[in-house]
Formats: structure tokens, sequence, C-alpha cells
């Protein structure tokens, strides 16, 4: 019998199967006729038809397929998970929601990510964060939409939109109810455990301060300094620094270290001197009875209270 063998290129596939008919007829199905019985005929896979390639069993378009793209061996990926397609042989991918693809061809999100901080562009420092888009530093938050130190800023103190009506300190708003330091001294007598409250008392000037009165059992009333140089002589008193010549109150106001032992406070008088009469204390000055002295002589002077009040 003779069979004529008629091929049909299926147009849905790039390798369509041929089909064949025994009596020249072509058949609906990939089949021939032979004495009754279908014969099933395998075409030749060898090749593919255009714009097709052949990537082992398979004719992929290399130009247009995610798992083929450009090559039969280039598999799209998207680094986060995001969808990806071909297109002229070129992988493309899309972010992820929330993120935003950089010229570097990944995903990033740019309210936290250290080297894409608020643009593909901005890179925080190494002791910075990426927070809300911008690079803060350590303990910092965004408050206002700007980077604030909570630990210290007394608007947003321990947190965004927390006043404090004094300072903020490690969070905490400060209190500033008033410290004072008030001892009795003997004439010719060292001041020794005087000395050991006086610098106790100087440590505890952690606050802000908007006076200094120094006063005593001879002026009760004293001297009194207000405003900001009050907070810079009790602040100087408290981190052991000198403070020189402070107009102050209609007086000039010192805080100074005297014969490398003791800091002293002094209004209207010179510095570490034997002033009568004065107003200056330095009660850990190893000189019997210099340990100063209010409205009378500050060295070897008579017994008396000394008071010094930052509030």
């Amino acid at each position: 019998m003779t069979v004529r063998i008629v091929a049909l290129l299926l147009a849905s596939s790039a390798c369509g199967g041929v089909l064949l008919d025994d009596d020249s007829g072509i058949l609906d199905d990939a089949s021939t006729k032979d004495g009754g019985k279908d014969v099933i005929v395998t075409p030749d896979t060898s090749t593919c038809n255009p714009p097709f390639t052949k990537c082992g069993p398979l004719c992929v378009d290399t130009q247009t397929d995610p798992n083929h793209c450009g090559s039969c061996n280039t598999a799209c990926a998207s680094d986060d998970g995001g969808p990806v397609s071909c297109n002229a042989g070129l992988c493309e991918f899309s972010c992820s929601s929330g993120l935003t693809k950089c010229s570097d061809g990944f995903c990033y999100d740019l309210q936290t990510s250290p080297t894409h901080c608020g643009s593909c562009t901005t890179a925080c420092a190494p002791n910075e964060t990426c927070t809300q888009g911008k690079c803060c530093g350590a303990g910092e938050k965004i408050c206002n939409g700007v980077c604030t130190d909570v630990l210290t800023d007394p608007n947003n103190c321990g947190g965004c939109g927390i006043p404090c009506s004094t300072t903020c300190s490690g969070g905490q708003c400060t209190t500033t109810t008033g410290s004072t330091y008030s001892q009795s001294f003997t004439q010719n007598v060292v001041a020794t455990a005087q000395c050991t409250a006086w610098n106790s008392w100087r440590a505890g000037l952690t606050g802000t301060y908007t006076s200094v009165t120094l006063s005593g059992s001879n002026d009760t009333t004293g001297r009194t300094c207000t405003g900001t140089a009050a907070n810079t002589l009790c602040q100087a008193l408290h981190n052991g620094t000198t403070a020189s010549n402070v107009s102050c109150g209609g007086f000039t106001w010192n805080v100074d270290f005297c014969s490398g032992m003791t800091w002293e406070l002094t209004a209207d008088n010179a510095a570490c001197n034997c002033t009568s009469p004065g107003y200056n204390i330095r009660p850990c000055i190893s000189t019997n009875g210099d340990w100063g002295g209010i409205n009378t002589q500050t060295c070897a002077a008579p017994s008396q209270s000394l008071t010094v009040t930052c509030q």
C-alpha cells in the first residue's frame, strides 16, 4: 500500500507534531491509519522554528521566556521575590510593596536601609541608623520629621512630644527644687568634715539653676546672682571648672581652685585671697582657719556658719 505523507505544522506549537493520512487526507489528530490501525508519528525535534530556540527538549522564545531569558541557561529572579519578566532577552523585575529598585538593580527599603536611606543615593555614617528615611545618631528618634536625642531634648524627653519644664537627662526630666550647702566653721580649725560635705554637695548639683546665693550667720541675706550666670557658677562648682569674673547681681563672682586643694566660690572678692571683709567659701583648704568668711575677714576668720544655695 502506497502511503502519501503530508506534514502539517501546528500553528500553536513551535515544534508541532506532524499529521499523516494513508488516504492522502490530513487527520485532525497526530496519527495515521495503516491497515485500520493508528500509527503515532514523532516529528524531528532537532531544531525549532524561529523565533524559538531549542533548550533541552523544549522550544522557547529566549526574548520573552523568564526561565530562559537571552539564553537557555538564564532564569530571571528577583532579589526580594517580586514578580519577574523577560523583555527583549533581558530580565526585568518589580520590587515588592514598600521597596524601591535602585540603579544597582536591587530592591531596598528606603525607610530603614543604612546604605540607601530616604533615597537610592543617601548612605548613613557608620555610627548612624536609618530611621523613617533619615540618618540618625544612636538613641535618636524622629520627632516632627527631625532626628531628636530623646535622652537630652527637654521638648522630647524620653519620647516625642514629652516636654520638661527643666532639663532632660537620660530621658527623664530633672528637678530644680534647689540645693543648699550650710555648715558651721570654727576659727583656726581645719574644716575636715565640712570639706567632705562640700564635695558631696557639689557632686549633687545635677540640675539647671536660675539663682545662687552666698550667705552666712554674719549676713543672712548675703549676695545673690540670678539668670544664666547663676547656672554658669553652679555648673562650674559641680564640674570642677573655673568661672572667672562673672558679673551678676551687682557683684563679680568667681569659681576657682585654690592652692591645689579646694574649689572656692567668691562674690566680689579676688579669687583665692584673704579679703576683709569678704564673701567667699573654700572648705577644703588645709591652712588653719582659711576656709573663707561672709562679711568678715576670710583668712583666720571668726567662727560662723557659711551657706551656698543653688536654686
